[in-house]
């Protein structure tokens, strides 16, 4: 399974307190009340770049000057997540959460690391907490990482149902669709399977992974002349792509 995390840009607010410097006296950067700051806005760039390293050591440097600050925490254990050090993670969420109980993206991250090492059970506790937050503005995605918890587990039904939630007409999340056609097809719903992945298209029209299964579905259908418009949508819009190889191979033009 592949895991879709969510990274939430936050507004960061620091304190800033104005102390009187002796004349000629100078203030290092480690000093400026503001550098912490700095260093979090680095950390968070090079976190959207996937320098998750770099962006590591930034937001461990901002935690050093200014300790007990939650988001920074935070953004350490999505570092961590992302780099796969579930172990580390785990710790700097926990950390974040001891700080600020409340604290309902570190607790949806946490979740998130929890479905990556395959505690399931955790992952339930933790995203149905986040869901329980009815000011959470990103429970959307909170539902399709529920539902993928349940898939795991074996609850298909359960899973469904959660991942039909991810699927809200203003912000649905893309890889809903995905596993939803998967679950239908697998249980004999071919059409149900394929409405699902027309709809993909026409919400998402730059992925290309929607094109390619549906294409994939039609072609093992038999339905070679209804597949072959996906698969060359895939192959003329990303051609060097190992999904455009793949539907190269569906059309038999290799």
């Amino acid at each position: 399974m592949k895991s879709r995390f969510l990274v939430v840009a936050m507004a960061l607010v620091l304190g800033a307190c104005s102390t009187s410097q002796p004349k000629h006296s100078q203030t290092t950067e480690s000093e400026n009340p503001l550098y912490s700051l700095t260093l979090m806005r680095q950390g968070s760039l090079l976190l959207q770049q996937g320098r998750y390293e770099a962006a590591l050591e930034k937001f461990e440097k901002a935690d050093e000057v200014a300790p007990g600050n939650a988001t920074a925490l935070n953004m350490m254990g999505l570092c961590h997540l992302r780099l796969q050090h579930f172990d580390q993670a785990l710790f700097s969420f926990n950390q974040a959460l001891a700080l600020v109980p409340a604290f309902t993206d570190a607790r949806n991250n946490r979740g998130t690391t929890y479905l990556a090492m395959g505690q399931y059970r955790m992952a339930e506790v933790d995203f149905s907490a986040v869901l329980a937050d009815p000011t959470y503005p990103h429970r959307y995605d909170v539902y399709f990482n529920l539902g993928m918890t349940y898939l795991q587990r074996g609850l298909t039904s359960a899973a469904k149902e959660n991942l039909r939630k991810a699927l809200n007409p203003d912000q649905p999340v893309f890889e809903a669709y995905l596993r939803l056609a998967d679950i239908e097809q697998q249980e004999g719903a071919t059409e149900d399977a394929i409405a699902l992945l027309e709809e993909a298209i026409l919400n998402f029209p730059t992925r290309i992974e929607a094109p390619l299964a549906l294409g994939r579905l039609l072609h093992n259908l038999g339905r070679n002349s209804e597949a072959e418009p996906y698969l060359r949508t895939v192959i003329a819009d990303e051609p060097g792509s190992e999904a455009a190889d793949e539907a190269r191979i569906l059309l038999g033009d290799d």
